[in-house]
């Protein structure tokens, strides 16, 4: 992890979000679960990483699938951000310009996020690396 990041909480439609055997999920209740996640730069783009350990957020393969969080250095885990408000979207290419707001997150244009149509219990939910959210929107929080 570099030495340049800031702390952040993320939030999928949002469920704070955390870390479920090993994959990325929304979490309805048990908020308590959600992660704090070290966001640093890399390679054009950011690596969100669950602070305090080297578990990364990756997308394997190129296949619309569930995210996960392992260890990972590659491109796979490396994610483009966009700064979404009322004048549209704005690509975030410093970590100095990364601050509260609503945020689309995606990889190579297919966009990270939860299912458009999902279950309606209130167990945690997946985020998907090309979800098919048309509008897959994230609020995320900084804390340091």
């Amino acid at each position: 992890m570099s030495d340049i990041v800031k702390v952040v909480k993320l939030y999928a439609k949002e469920a704070p979000v955390g870390v479920l055997d090993g994959h990325l999920v929304g979490l309805l209740i048990e908020r308590q679960h959600a992660a704090e996640w070290a966001v640093s730069p890399e390679d054009g783009g950011f690596r969100f990483t669950v602070k305090g350990t080297e578990d990364t957020v990756v997308a394997e393969g190129g296949e619309r699938a569930p995210v996960v969080v392992r260890p990972d250095d590659s491109p796979a885990s490396v994610w483009r951000l966009q700064r979404v408000d009322e004048d549209g979207a704005t690509t975030v290419t410093r970590l100095d310009d990364l601050r509260d707001g609503i945020y689309a997150i995606d990889q190579n244009g297919f966009a990270l996020g939860r299912d458009l149509f999902e279950d309606r219990s209130l167990l945690p939910k997946r985020v998907f690396a090309r979800t098919d959210d048309r509008d897959p929107q994230w609020r995320i929080e900084v804390l340091a």
